[in-house]
């Protein structure tokens, strides 16, 4: 009877073909591997059952005996080797992890390890434009510097042709083995980065950097009807990526100027319209701006408070996902004037007296230079 169930341990059928055997024990292996697990003592114990199960169902002798006699029969000699369950600390086991990493870090089609490529940095870039600009939309220049690849030594750093030779540490394959206990793994040449070669020469361009500073002027679309900190991002115009990183991305920033007659509120525009006390009493015509330049004429009713909001439709602003636009937005500020004129003040008693209000006269100049004497 056997004291371990292999198939149970990878969980894999009975009849199961090599290649599950195989990939249920990359999986396995990958999850309970002692770099990932660091300290887990059951992680580090289910590897080495992972191990011992995949060592023994993955050779077709020892297998045989194992679904004949169980673990007991490898042990009565049945291919268990000196030193530990079968030929599992001799077992190719940098070759089967080798394959795992390899999955997992080289290209498809085999070879060098990827050296390891960083994306390139973002940029942000801050447009101001006026109200009307952004009104109508316009294209603004935006003039930054980013980071390229070199155009001399094409990123690798080193003078052309003469400038790289073959890393002397992995001889060129861009990865080195080592070994942990009874298992050898690979990882990437820590000399060269995984390319498989170093540079022994530097490119006098960029210094050895394999990049450059370069001056960049693009002109930027902004849509019709952006508002004040709207951004827009111009995919791979920021810096250039390293070891074939891709470039990061431009994201420029939308600033509005202040505006002498408007202020927004989304896609409305909202205009403070000025009356005199008569024009709020009585009523009447009165002639607004528009955001286009012209002016239009809009009636005010009699009796008109203060901080009365008319609504123009479609005089404001473009929306920037249709084609829709925003409402003018005309608020009544009521003037109460300050400097009146002898007949002005007589007719506003007047007309208090009519409202019930008794208004009493008010000083006049001379009166109050005489008082100021005497009191001096």
């Amino acid at each position: 009877m056997a004291t371990n169930d292999y198939y149970r341990t990878l969980g894999v059928a009975r009849n199961a073909s090599e290649q599950e055997i195989k990939t249920a024990f990359r999986k396995l292996a990958l999850k309970h591997h002692p770099d990932r697990n660091q300290g887990n003592k059951d992680s580090e114990a289910q590897f080495k059952e992972v191990g011992e199960a995949y060592e023994v169902l993955s050779t077709p002798e020892k297998r045989r005996i194992y679904d004949q006699f169980g673990a007991e029969g490898l042990k009565a000699g049945g291919g268990r080797g000196p030193g530990g369950f079968g030929g599992f600390q001799n077992a190719d086991m940098g070759g089967i992890f080798g394959d795992i990493f390899d999955n997992l870090f080289t290209d498809s089609g085999g070879g060098h390890r990827r050296p390891r490529s960083r994306r390139g940095a973002d940029l942000k870039y801050a447009a101001e434009i006026t109200l009307e600009e952004a009104f109508a939309g316009v294209k603004v220049p935006v003039n930054f510097d980013r980071t390229e690849v070199c155009g001399v030594c094409g990123g690798t750093g080193a003078k052309p042709k003469t400038g790289l030779k073959q890393c002397p540490t992995c001889r060129g394959a861009g990865r080195v083995q080592y070994a942990q206990g009874f298992f050898s793994f690979s990882q990437t040449c820590p000399d060269c980065g995984g390319q498989g070669e170093v540079v022994t020469a530097p490119c006098k361009e960029c210094g050895g950097s394999g990049q450059e500073k370069k001056a960049i002027s693009l002109n930027i679309k902004i849509p019709a009807g952006a508002d004040d900190g709207t951004t827009l991002r111009v995919s791979g115009a920021g810096d250039a990526g390293l070891k074939g990183g891709g470039s990061g991305d431009l994201y420029v920033e939308v600033h509005l100027k202040h505006h002498p007659h408007f202020s927004r509120e989304g896609a409305d525009l909202l205009y403070n319209s000025h009356l005199t006390v008569a024009q709020a009493a009585l009523g009447g015509d009165i002639q607004v701006p528009t955001i286009e330049g012209v002016k239009m004429t809009i009636k005010i009713p009699a009796g008109t408070q203060y901080g009365k909001v008319f609504r123009i439709h479609d005089k404001g602003m473009p929306h920037t996902t249709s084609r829709q636009r925003g409402d003018l937005l005309v608020k009544a500020q009521i003037e109460v004037p300050t400097d009146l004129t002898p007949r002005q003040i007589e007719l506003l008693q007047e007309l208090g007296k009519t409202f019930g209000h008794e208004v009493p006269p008010r000083e006049k100049e001379e009166d109050k230079g005489f008082l100021k004497k005497i009191l001096g």
